[in-house]
């Protein structure tokens, strides 16, 4: 199994905020076991963008355009960003693993595997 992802935010990034999230992402989700591969669901040619509607709001639109009218609403709590879509549906935390790198969970997560199987976003260049 991989070494565990971290629990915590470990750069400088400000909870909360929409501005560190605007970009274009490629998006892994790590295999489960070592004889598993990697899933892979946007790459840098064809990444996921996310646009800031303001300060503390996100459009998250994916690798074929869905998603466009995906608000969601940034609030820090904890130590990390919280994503509540404003139309329902599945809520987030994101942790800051780099500048470049986050990592997003269901905000049930509990067991070392679901900690070691987060959403990874790497900002694309």
């Amino acid at each position: 199994m991989a070494p565990p992802f971290p629990e915590n935010n470990i750069t400088s990034i400000a909870d909360g905020q929409a501005e560190p999230f605007v970009g274009t992402w490629s998006l892994v989700l790590p295999a489960g076991r070592p004889d598993e591969a990697d899933t892979v669901y946007a790459t840098c040619d064809r990444p996921v963008r996310i646009e800031a509607a303001d300060e503390r709001h996100i459009f998250y639109i994916g690798p074929d355009g869905a998603g466009d009218e995906a608000a969601t609403e940034l609030v820090s709590r904890d130590g990390r960003t919280w994503w509540e879509p404003i139309a329902g549906g599945p809520h987030y935390f994101a942790i800051w693993t780099a500048p470049d790198r986050f990592h997003l969970y269901d905000t049930d997560v509990a067991t070392p595997l679901e900690w070691a199987q987060p959403l990874v976003y790497t900002r694309c260049r």
